[in-house]
Order: C-alpha cells, then structure tokens, then sequence
C-alpha cells in the first residue's frame, strides 16, 4: 500500500471490508488483537464490521475498537429495545486527505444473525439495504464531502450473467451519483463490477491483493479507474517495527501451531461440492466425540482445506477456527427429517444415507433418509444428533434444534477432530464417497 501510495502520489485513504479478526492463530489466540494492532499501524482509515468480527461477543469487539487507531463502521445496525444504534455500530466517518473531503459510510450484511450464535445477535436489528442507511447516508452529505465511499461487508458478484446479491442491491437503491464507491468483503473471492455508475470492488480474503479505485471530480463529473494488485510475501519490504510490534503473538502461534496431528494419503478440500471428504471427516469426529447415532456438520463451518503429508495443528485449526463446543441433541426420526430437509444437500452428515430427488436444494425436496447400513429412521424413535453448539443454538436459522434437549459433550469441534484424526491409521486415507444421491423416478 505504501509503494502505491507513493506511486500515485494523490491523496489516498485506506478502508477494509470487515472480519478482520477470524481464522488464525496468530490473531485468535489473543482475540484479534494483534490484527487491530497491525491495521493500525498498516494506517487504515476505516473498516466495516464483519459478521466474524462479533464471534467472540460484543464486549471483546469494543475491546478491540477501544485499541484501535480507525473507525469500525456499521451504519444499518439498531437496538430492537429502543432503536438507537449500539455503541459498537458507528454510521459513518469523515476523512481529510489531500484537501479532499470523503465520507465513509459502514455496512453489515443482514445475514449477520444466521452466521452467529443467536445471543450475541439478537438485541440488535440488522437492516437491509438503502433503508437501513439513510440516516447516516443525509448526516454524510450534510458534511459536503466531495467523496462518498461505503465500505459494505455483504455479498455480491458480478458474472457474465450478470450482478446478484446484497452489495448490487444496497447499490441499486441508491440514488443515482450519490456514492462514488462500495468497497465489499463478506464474499472471500475477489470481484468488481459497476452498478449505477457507482464501482463495486472487493480484493479477496487473507490478505492477498489490494483493491485500487482511482476516482476523479472534474467540474462536478465523477469517473473512476479500477485494478486489483496481488500481494507477494517475498516482494513485501521488511518492517522492523511491525514485526517487533508481532513477535509475542507470532512466537506464541508458532510454538503452538507446528505440533504435528497426522499424515494423509491426499488433500482435503473445503468446497462443500464434489470431494466432500473433510466435511465427512469433521460430521464422522463429533459424531465419534459424542457417542451419537448421528453427527452434522455445516459448509461454512470448513474454512481451508487440508494438504497431503503431514499436517500440523495450524492446517487443522484454520479448517475451523470458532471454537465450537460440541453437543448431543436428543432428536425424533420426524424432527430428523424435518433437520435433513431444511439442511439441503451441502450440510455435513455422518452415519445417514440420503436420497434427494434431481435439483434438490431445500423444502420438500428427500425422498429417503436411513442410516447408513441401511436401517430405517423410525419417525417416534429417539435418537443422539451431535453438532456443534453453534447449529445447536439455531445458528445457520435452524430454530428447531435450539428447543431440543441437550447435553455439552465437554470438547471442541476441533480437538474432536484432532483426535479422529490421529486414531485413523497412518496414513490417513479416507474413502471417496456420496452420502447424498439423487433418486430418479
């Protein structure tokens, strides 16, 4: 960023998408306080709230905006007690570089209460679109910025089919030349594209590239200029004071990080379409870790996938950094079809073979669950479902497993898993297989 800087030599502002703090060792371990240090001294000007940036709970997210150096914005979130905005949720901010004014306007998907567990979520409403940012939206332009920026963590893509999700549509309402930019996150992929004029970019998860928008104002006419620049670790200039600023963090992360958990026979991977094994694998460790009939296991609950050879504690922990609990759920047959049925053909289930007609997705559309050698599901029968309390607390919007009893096995979803797999013989070689298949007339 400093080379680009200098290299356009223009007044330039920094904004981050949002999650910054989620996934690593080095930042979970300390709950994101060594990337707010980082963004800091990095000079971000702004930043979103992620959906993952309330993981660990609404104190420890105003801990953190407490010890930063920049803003973290979220113009559409409201107290449902009395309206008001929380203390964590700052509309919008106001930049001076260069001579040039540039509001910046916060954003927070709407799907925020079906990522997170539903008592971090539910004192707040998160609303949607233009609506739930025009407040914030007038207070901005009443401060005469000569730019206006949202920095947007929501989806969207742009496809040669054309643009779809929440981004596209917060820009679509806007009134025509009434923002100048959305810088996005919330998607990992990296993405631009252009709706009412108005450029949509977003770099990419981890780091890996900057987003570049150029924008220019001449007498009253707004254009722009788009490039992403990929970022290279052994092109990085070295900075003695960032990495006396890490070393505490990364030393500790490290000495943890390299214990080696197991050697597998071929890559896992995270995609929750065709090569399903390391969900399976996660599905089958609580499943194991509970002494269940049944394990589930959620697609966004695989965050990486895992190489061949040997693996060591990081590879594993950044498949699942939440920290899950897992739980044993007391479940009828009939409230089990009812699970698969809402879960769709991209959830994680061990022990269960699953029929579902062509074109599946959600609602009405199995044909046949039974266990896996075959044995009916009996719909009066009680059965153990173990998931992670996350699922089991109605996250992901499954409401019918947050009133069912249940009991907190004692271990994490990861430490179930590190255990799988170092109970698998060496090397570890799972079956290729389908739990899920289409049944045709």
């Amino acid at each position: 960023m400093d080379r680009l800087e200098t290299g356009c030599a223009c007044p330039t502002i920094r904004v981050d998408g949002g999650d910054q703090m989620q996934g690593m060792l080095e930042s979970n371990l300390n709950f994101g306080a060594s990337v707010v240090a980082t963004f800091s001294h990095l000079g971000l000007d702004a930043a979103a709230v992620g959906n993952h940036d309330l993981d660990w709970g609404v104190d420890t997210l105003l801990t953190r905006q407490a010890e930063a150096r920049y803003p973290w914005l979220a113009a559409n979130v409201f107290r449902v007690d009395d309206g008001n905005r929380p203390a964590w949720a700052t509309p919008f901010t106001i930049v001076e570089r260069g001579g040039a004014r540039i509001g910046i306007i916060g954003y927070a998907t709407v799907s925020t209460p079906r990522t997170l567990r539903p008592e971090i979520t539910e004192p707040y409403e998160f609303r949607a679109g233009y609506a739930g940012i025009r407040d914030a939206f007038d207070a901005v332009w009443l401060e005469r910025p000569d730019f206006v920026i949202i920095a947007a963590h929501a989806g969207g893509q742009c496809t040669a089919d054309g643009c779809a999700g929440e981004m596209v549509e917060l820009a679509g309402e806007l009134p025509p030349g009434s923002v100048h930019l959305i810088a996005g996150g919330h998607t990992h992929a990296p993405g631009e594209g252009v709706i009412q004029a108005i450029p949509i970019v977003r770099a990419g998860s981890s780091g890996r590239a900057v987003a570049v928008v150029d924008l220019y104002r001449l007498d009253g006419s707004y254009t722009f200029e788009i490039s992403r620049h990929t970022v290279y670790a052994d092109d990085a200039v070295d900075d003695p004071a960032l990495d006396d600023l890490l070393a505490t963090s990364l030393a500790a992360a490290d000495a943890l990080g390299q214990a080696p958990v197991a050697t597998l026979a071929q890559p896992l991977s995270a995609s929750a379409t065709g090569d399903r094994r390391l969900g399976y694998l996660m599905a089958d460790a609580v499943r194991r870790s509970a002494d269940a009939d049944i394990g589930m296991h959620n697609p966004g609950g695989v965050r990486a996938d895992l190489p061949r050879g040997l693996i060591s504690y990081t590879d594993v922990y950044r498949v699942m950094p939440f920290d899950n609990a897992v739980v044993r759920i007391e479940v009828t047959g009939r409230q089990l079809r009812e699970l698969v049925e809402q879960a769709g053909v991209q959830y994680y289930f061990s022990n269960l073979t699953i029929g579902y007609a062509p074109g599946a997705s959600t609602g009405d559309h199995f044909t046949s669950v039974s266990f896996s050698d075959a044995t009916a599901i009996e719909d009066d029968e009680s059965y153990a479902l173990a998931t992670s309390d996350f699922l089991a607390e109605g996250g992901d919007g499954f409401a019918i497993l947050r009133a069912l009893p249940r009991t907190v096995v004692g271990i994490t979803v990861l430490d179930a898993v590190l255990d799988y797999l170092q109970a698998l013989p060496t090397p570890v070689e799972l079956p290729i297989e389908q739990r899920e298949s289409q049944v045709r007339d």
